[in-house]
C-alpha cells in the first residue's frame, strides 16, 4: 500500500476517473479525479490539485489542493493547500489556510466548537455596557 502523511493509503480516485453516489471509505482516499454524492473517509482525505469533489464530506483529516463544493465536516484538522478551493460549509477542530487557497462559506473551527456559539457574555477583558 502507499503512504501518504506518515499514514497508509488505501483507495485512490486516479485522474480522469469520476464517480457519482454515496461513498464509505474505512481508511484512507486520495482523489485525483472527481466525486459527486456523499463521502465518508474514516481516516484522511487527500485531494490532488486536479481532484474535484462535489459532496457532503465526512473525515478525520482533509488535506485539500484541489476543489470541493458542498460541506467538509473533519473531527481533527482541515490543510488548505495554495492551490485549494472550498465553496461551501467546513467545521474542524483545526484549520489550516496557504496563502493563496479560496475559501468560500461558512466555518466553525475551534477546539471545542461549542464555545463559538454567542454567549451573552462579554469577551474577556470587555465590559458590559449598561443603560
Amino acid at each position: 500500500m502507499a503512504k501518504h502523511n506518515g499514514g497508509e493509503l488505501n483507495t485512490i480516485i486516479g485522474k480522469g476517473s469520476s464517480l457519482e453516489g454515496t461513498f464509505s471509505i474505512s481508511s484512507s482516499l486520495r482523489v485525483d479525479g472527481s466525486i459527486k454524492g456523499k463521502l465518508t473517509v474514516g481516516d484522511s482525505l487527500a485531494v490532488g490539485k486536479g481532484g474535484v469533489i462535489e459532496a457532503d464530506i465526512k473525515t478525520k483529516k482533509a488535506t485539500v489542493a484541489g476543489k470541493i463544493i458542498g460541506t467538509l465536516e473533519a473531527s481533527e484538522r482541515v490543510v488548505l493547500e495554495s492551490t485549494s478551493t472550498l465553496q461551501g460549509d467546513l467545521k474542524t477542530k483545526l484549520l489550516i489556510i496557504e496563502e493563496g487557497a479560496v475559501f468560500t462559506g461558512n466555518c466553525q473551527s475551534g477546539k471545542e466548537l461549542k464555545e463559538l456559539a454567542p454567549t451573552g457574555r462579554p469577551a474577556e477583558g470587555e465590559q458590559k455596557k449598561t443603560r
